[in-house]
């Protein structure tokens, strides 16, 4: 079965789509292709977050601004589909994976009590009239609806890549996704030698060096670290980073928050370090990049105890291109690099449960590419929904009970079909 998957992340960068084979449980890439974002189209996302951010918008589905950009949007994502599949015959391709472009994230782990949702738009409809495709979309709202965090989905993914790699002799191993959030999933074995996956959000990834990118350079990012490998980590602002940089509603720290939990832009906050006016652009820069490296290392305390740690780190997404991050990622993972006062006894803690000296590499080492692995995670969710089978987990989401996700837009349908998630309805 051929399934396309359809991934736009926080980046706003560009629209990755990959074509999947499933059989029997293997996976196989077929075709890739990505389209950047125009720039204005990224722009608009942008002017549409803080519109929702700051309550501009009241009635979502009718708002036009809202509307013309979910239009241009998923135009984009249709004509990027057509593009990968102009030779391939669509009779052959079962279904498009489309996750949609998330603007909002409230989930449990943040709201603290309050209702929570979860905000992605796309009109599906709209992708299944163009592609000529039936479209499964909307993949969050059930595990939210169900108590859940509605992320990380790449979790149960990793896990049903897992059982290829152990066969080759990869395991226990962690997946390291680094996006504008970074997330980790760790597959490994219980004291009963029973494989488990437990998954979660890290914190903000490229979220703050693109900001600071776009700012001071009028730039996407930190290309090829060309800008943080001019500067030098500054440790009080490391400290201030990793106290205050990302929050619940309630004000909390995110990074000790014990998992399931999710996060989203929407909580990052901008703190005033990061307007260059103590330290230069140079440095703080190069700090908020070891703060992302960092705290990949750092959340290796909430692997269960009854795991073994896993020494097979595969990394994918676009973060870890930025070699300053990956360097740093590599050297605090093998015992360098600095580590703050407080947090000394923790990162010895976690050193002390490697069985090996850990091993880094990118996850196409293995056969299944890091640039394409989330847009596959969503050719995977509807491959999952085709089978009626369950994509989030109490252990991966904090959900009630397994979760079957996603809904599905037909080409030609009259049903009516919300470009909003059902989360937030």
């Amino acid at each position: 079965m051929k399934i396309v998957g359809i991934m736009t992340g926080n980046s706003l960068d560009a629209v990755d789509v990959v074509l999947t084979e499933f059989d029997n449980g293997k996976m196989k890439d077929i075709a890739s292709l990505s389209e950047k974002y125009p720039k204005a189209l990224t722009q608009d996302i942008l002017n549409l977050r803080e519109k929702i951010k700051n309550k501009e918008i009241k009635n979502l589905e009718d708002d036009k601004f809202m509307k013309d950009v979910v239009k241009e949007y998923t135009s984009l994502a249709a004509e990027t589909v057509n593009k990968l599949l102009k030779n391939f015959d669509k009779k052959d391709i079962a279904a498009i994976g489309f996750h949609g472009q998330t603007l909002d994230h409230f989930p449990p782990s943040i709201a603290g009590g309050k209702k929570s949702y979860t905000l992605q738009v796309g009109d599906a409809k709209l992708l299944a009239d163009l592609t000529g495709l039936a479209v499964a979309y909307d993949f969050r709202s059930d595990d939210v609806l169900n108590g859940g965090e509605g992320a990380p989905l790449a979790p149960v993914h990793n896990l049903h890549i897992a059982k290829d790699l152990k066969a080759k002799g990869v395991f226990p191993v962690a997946f390291c996704n680094a996006g504008n959030t970074g997330n980790i999933a760790v597959i490994s074995e219980n004291k009963n030698g029973e494989v488990k996956v437990v998954g979660w959000d890290v914190g903000p990834f490229n979220h703050f060096a693109d900001y600071l990118v776009r700012k001071f350079k009028n730039e996407y990012c930190d290309e090829d670290g060309r800008y943080g490998k001019q500067g030098k980590v500054i440790p009080r602002v490391l400290e201030e980073l990793f106290d205050n940089a990302a929050v619940n509603a309630k004000g909390e720290n995110f990074y000790l928050q014990i998992p399931p939990k999710s996060s989203d832009p929407s909580w990052y906050r901008i703190l005033d370090v990061m307007d260059c006016g103590k330290h230069s652009f140079f440095d703080v820069l190069r700090t908020v990049e070891y703060l992302s490296a960092y705290t990949f290392v750092y959340n290796l305390k909430y692997v269960p105890y009854d795991f073994r740690m896993p020494d097979n780190f595969l990394v994918f997404g676009g973060g870890w291109k930025n070699p300053v991050c990956m360097n740093d990622f590599k050297e605090i993972l093998k015992g360098g690099g600095f580590v703050l006062d407080k947090h000394k006894d923790i990162f010895a803690g976690i050193y002390s449960r490697f069985e090996k000296a850990p091993e880094i590499s990118w996850s196409d080492k293995y056969g299944y590419s890091g640039e394409f692995m989330e847009a596959r995670i969503f050719a995977d969710m509807a491959y999952a929904l085709i089978n009626n089978q369950p994509f989030t987990f109490p252990e991966t989401t904090n959900c009630k009970s397994a979760t079957v996700c996603g809904i599905w837009a037909y080409p030609g349908d009259k049903e009516k079909h919300h470009i909003i998630s059902r989360a937030v309805l």
